[in-house]
């Protein structure tokens, strides 16, 4: 079982149409998360965390329409060919079954950590008082583990929910949940919504 501090976020990382949908620019590459199992467990948490009248934070990768804000490094790849991830675009939406609601709050990033090429999460996240990010999304060993990690070094408590993260394989999956294992640690749907619970007795 797990203790939050005393004021957690949700943080929902990726879960766009590019990475999780059939049609997705992703997929098209032959790069598939089919992130179906865990949907439910974000939604859970997501009223959960209405409930208890704590945040929720969308972070979704957004690129400029000619890619600028693109790593120099991977310009002219398979991405920008089939012109994925652009703002505004349906491929960089999030997928149908977890659209932002009322007071989610959407942050654009344009790297793999939330914490790199973004309105600042940092200073929102200090602004509302954040000390402990409970984390969502994909891809566990990509996104979500970049993002857990800087989270760490920057003082957040950090837990990466296990059945609430996917990336390509299961091997995968379990080998990012394994080193984080150092950077906060990981807990269930159920652990979290339990201790969410507690914390607001």
């Amino acid at each position: 079982m797990i203790e939050l501090d005393s004021a957690p976020a949700l943080v929902i990382i990726d879960m766009q149409n590019g990475f999780c949908h059939t049609d997705g620019s992703f997929a098209k590459m032959g790069i598939t998360t089919d992130p179906a199992a865990i949907i439910p467990h974000i939604n859970r948490l997501r009223s959960a965390f209405h409930a208890a009248n704590m945040p929720v934070f969308f972070v979704r990768t957004a690129y400029n329409a000619d890619y600028s804000n693109r790593r120099p490094h991977d310009r002219g790849d398979s991405v920008e060919r089939l012109a994925g991830l652009l703002r505004g675009s349906w491929d960089a939406e999030m997928i149908d079954e977890l659209r932002p609601g009322a007071g989610e709050e959407v942050i654009d990033k344009n790297r793999n950590s939330a914490f790199l090429g973004t309105c600042d999460l940092h200073k929102i996240l200090k602004e509302r008082g954040v000390n402990h990010l409970i984390m969502t999304g994909v891809g566990t060993d990509v996104c979500v583990e970049s993002t857990a990690r800087d989270a760490y070094q920057m003082d957040y408590h950090v837990t990466v929910v296990s059945d609430a993260t996917w990336t390509c394989t299961e091997a995968d999956h379990l080998a990012a949940l394994h080193a984080l294992r150092l950077f906060g640690g990981s807990a269930s749907t159920s652990e979290v919504v339990v201790a969410l619970e507690k914390l607001g007795k």
